[in-house]
């Protein structure tokens, strides 16, 4: 029973969850102070949102399975999301819990749009196609060089305008302006899964932005994006957006070594994207402090 449950929860890939449940709580301290949240509509929105990743996370593995993508090969000992091809679940179980957490998702919709307005809704249905048409048929944008824009799309302007939605029923530039460094920062999360899985996408038949860009060059766009996402968050310090990240400048470059060292040692490629989640997960910690402090 506990092999049986263990094998489901490293299904949702976990480690991955801060990077869409953080951003709820970044674009709630940028547009209200603490004292004025709405902690249930906070609370509805966070579990709304991580149980939509896990659920695009599971649709992903199953049809990168069912395509041929995902394939063994030697390493897949430590890597997440690897369950399917090495045997320890089956794709029809997979697809079976991304349902039962679509499924879960309904009453907290319903009582986010009750109290929020239906507005909301098109917030969550512009998330859910995202997340389904990046590998799900016929458009399997994640096969056809497009998986990077999309992320941006979703997990940045998508997702911070429909928290900040959800808490004030109305757009707000905030959450826009600070949808850049979190999208870009999300993005950087697949352009390290690409780049580690370049060998094996090319065997598989798609076309993702290594192929493009070629390994090198998508190194380098890595790069932009991690520095990018630092960068933009300095630059919200010093122009008085957010002026509480200038306290944690300093700490914001260290953050950055740990993503660069990985992109170029090839021993440091097999958990890349594990890593590059727990950069951004640590920089949207200290950009909500940040933003409490401002």
């Amino acid at each position: 029973m506990v092999s049986w449950l263990g094998k489901r929860l490293g299904a949702l890939r976990a480690f991955s969850l801060p990077v869409s449940v953080l951003p709820v709580l970044v674009a709630t301290a940028a547009l209200r102070p603490l004292g004025q949240w709405d902690w249930p509509i906070l609370i509805a929105s966070m579990v709304a949102v991580g149980l939509l990743h896990c659920a695009g996370n599971l649709l992903n593995d199953y049809f990168d399975f069912l395509s041929g993508v995902d394939r063994k090969v030697e390493g897949d000992e430590g890597r997440p999301g690897r369950l399917l091809v090495r045997g320890e679940l089956r794709a029809k179980d997979v697809l079976a819990e991304g349902i039962v957490c679509l499924l879960a998702v309904l009453p907290i919709g319903l009582y986010l749009l009750w109290h929020c307005g239906p507005g909301l809704l098109w917030f969550a249905a512009a998330a859910f196609v995202g997340l389904y048409c990046y590998t799900g048929p016929p458009l399997k944008l994640k096969y056809r060089a497009l998986g990077e824009p999309l992320i941006f799309l979703v997990f940045g302007p998508v997702l911070m305008l429909g928290a900040g939605y959800a808490q004030t029923s109305k757009l707000e530039w905030m959450a826009l302006l600070l949808s850049i460094p979190v999208g870009l920062a999300t993005t950087a999360i697949l352009a390290a899964n690409n780049i580690r899985d370049q060998e094996e996408d090319h065997v598989g038949g798609i076309r993702t932005l290594a192929q493009v860009l070629g390994i090198r060059a998508l190194r380098w766009f890595y790069i932009l994006l991690v520095v990018g996402c630092v960068f933009s968050l300095a630059g919200l310090g010093i122009v008085k957006i957010a002026p509480g990240l200038l306290v944690f400048a300093p700490v914001l470059l260290i953050l950055l070594a740990k993503p660069l060292v990985c992109v170029w040692g090839k021993q440091r490629l097999a958990d890349i994207d594990a890593r590059t989640a727990q950069f951004e997960s640590v920089l949207l910690v200290f950009l909500v402090i940040a933003l409490l402090l401002g």
